[in-house]
């Protein structure tokens, strides 16, 4: 029995829940157990947890499937079958008899369609009466056994749907409210101060569903609107009214001009047909050239109405948003050759231009829209399958020592993701240690078992030990975070001091240790993440050991030798260094 520090909810049972929840009821594991018979189920393992799925076997048609635990409960509040096969094979033969067709699909059909997809069947194939016959499938990356239908194993897995990554890996601040009163919103011009109480001016929010009380600037009409739909686009239903009312007119005056009746259409006319039979109010897109030269192709009251869309584009002031920018592993992919003048600097990331793509994986070259390839199942490489925001992307360091024998390669998971199996590792220095981690542990920073040789080197120890006769505050092995961190959650600090209001990452890198590239890349992309943090970084380089390769004026490298080491003229080194900056 889990240990659990809350009572099953059950009425009488005192026994220790399962698991423990805030606000919500939890149970014993008998009594789960009770439930899932109350849905017609029965276990076949233990249960797991909350958060996990739980396989159970459905009593009327023996599916073993699959279920998220707080779906189950709300299959309880469902007038259906709680077994997701039963449930589709009623569905089915009702779709069937109202559509009258029956597209029987075939065994080979069925094996090629779960194979392509990445599932492997749980029971033996056969030919299915229609499409919407289910199948238990079973994922061949984490073992997810669920009843699907042709259709939705076209999905994939839920495993396999790359969610979003956010611009760092570290978690961010919860935010403070935005304010209606402190938003700067037009709309403010708006609010009604007689009619609305003081209060809610004070403390409701910019995008709150609360009706209020509103004045036309324009009319002075009052009226009662939401105030997210006034901060959207503040406008009197009075005055939109009238102003429809006159567009309407206008509208059928349009229907019957020509264009070449219009100056400002017939001197920007740039199409082919004759405008004098075209109609200004028609809905066909025309070509048109403005006065900057621009060949825009829209409707001719579209370019009477707003002009040229090039021309009124705003120009975005701030940071960058072009793809390369903003997202550079898939700006990385841009077709070198087939995208004419097109570039990942000259492209947002949300755009809908049709772009070409380069996989530089297998060489495969796909057609995709730009926005498209963030969205859905974001993956690297359609025939591959790879991912974005892979191990293999994120921490090449990480991945050069992923043990080739683990059942995926780096480019199909994440730094934090789970797996069905516990990956293999290589150790970069010496390949003879071998270990298994999850991908948490080593994205946070657990590095080889073997080697870490209590975690310090005699003499990282003794340049530890002088910085505490220079500094005040030094620390030794300290974790630090910083959502400006890219690369990893969070890193350990060899030593950590604190001069002057200022913090300096000091790290010590052994000839043996730091040698090998994929170390290497660790350090560069470590010390760049520390200095996107507002550290500044010396690296003691042991020995030989080649230069990071990164100049910026907070960073610092020195030569250390292990075989004779002046631990306390380093230190006042970086004690000189740090006075000079100030």
């Amino acid at each position: 029995m889990p240990i659990a520090s809350q009572t099953c909810s059950t009425t009488g049972c005192a026994n220790p829940a399962a698991f423990t929840t805030r606000t919500k009821p939890a149970w014993c594991e008998p009594c789960l157990v009770e439930i899932l018979g109350e849905l017609g189920m029965d276990p076949v393992t233990a249960f797991p947890g909350k958060a996990e799925r739980w396989r159970t076997r459905c009593r009327h048609c023996g599916a073993e499937c699959d279920y998220k635990f707080d779906y189950l409960l709300e299959l309880r509040m469902r007038d259906e079958p709680a077994c997701r096969r039963c449930y589709w094979v009623d569905w089915t033969l009702e779709a069937d008899i109202i559509s009258r067709s029956r597209d029987t699909v075939s065994r080979a059909q069925v094996a090629e369609h779960l194979a392509r997809n990445g599932f492997e069947p749980v029971e033996e194939i056969v030919d299915l009466p229609s499409g919407g016959w289910p199948i238990i499938t079973r994922c061949t990356r984490c073992g997810i056994q669920q009843a699907e239908r042709m259709g939705d194993i076209g999905w994939g897995c839920v495993c396999t749907r790359n969610g979003k990554s956010s611009s760092s890996l570290a978690e961010k601040p919860r935010r403070a409210k935005n304010l209606f009163i402190d938003s700067e919103n037009p709309a403010l011009a708006w609010w009604n101060h007689d009619l609305n109480d003081v209060s809610v001016l004070a403390t409701i929010t910019a995008r709150a569903h609360r009706e209020c009380h509103w004045g036309c600037p324009s009319c002075g009409h009052c009226f009662t609107a939401a105030v997210y739909s006034m901060t959207s686009k503040a406008e009197c239903p009075k005055c939109e009214k009238e102003r429809r009312a006159a567009w309407d007119v206008e509208w059928e005056r349009l229907k019957a001009t020509p264009v070449s009746d219009i100056p400002e259409l017939f001197s920007a006319w740039a199409d082919e047909a004759d405008p004098r039979l075209v109609m200004t109010a028609g809905g066909v897109p025309r070509r048109f050239r403005c006065e900057n030269g621009h060949h825009p192709r829209v409707p001719p009251s579209t370019f009477l109405s707003s002009g040229c869309q090039f021309c009124r584009t705003p120009k975005v002031d701030g940071p960058s948003t072009t793809l390369a920018e903003v997202l550079p592993e898939i700006a990385s992919q841009w077709h070198p050759t087939l995208n004419g003048k097109g570039t990942p600097q000259k492209v947002g990331p949300n755009s809908k231009r049709m772009a070409y793509w380069l996989a530089d994986c297998c060489g495969y070259e796909w057609e995709e829209p730009v926005r498209d390839r963030n969205k859905y199942h974001r993956l690297r490489c359609p025939r591959c399958e790879t991912i974005l925001d892979s191990v293999g992307w994120v921490d090449p360091g990480l991945a050069a020592e992923w043990d080739p024998t683990n059942p995926v390669d780096v480019w199909h998971v994440r730094p934090h993701g789970r797996t069905a199996f516990t990956p293999g590792w290589i150790c970069s220095v010496d390949p003879s240690h071998r270990w298994e981690a999850d991908l948490s542990s080593r994205s946070n920073g657990s590095e080889c078992p073997e080697c870490r040789e209590g975690g310090k080197s005699r003499v990282e120890k003794q340049h530890f030990d002088a910085a505490k006769l220079l500094f005040t505050t030094v620390k030794s092995g300290a974790f630090v975070r910083d959502s400006a961190f890219s690369t990893r959650k969070r890193w350990s600090v060899d030593i950590l001091v604190e001069h002057e209001g200022v913090k300096v990452a000091v790290e010590y890198d052994g000839a043996y240790w730091h040698r090998p590239e994929a170390k290497m890349e660790v350090d560069r992309r470590k010390s760049r993440d520390l200095l996107a943090a507002g550290y500044r970084v010396v690296r003691l380089r042991e020995d030989d050991l080649p230069k990071l390769g990164i100049d910026v004026p907070d960073y610092l490298e020195l030569r250390v030798y292990s075989t004779a080491p002046r631990p306390d003229e380093t230190v006042s080194r970086i004690k000189e260094w740090l006075a000079q900056a100030v």
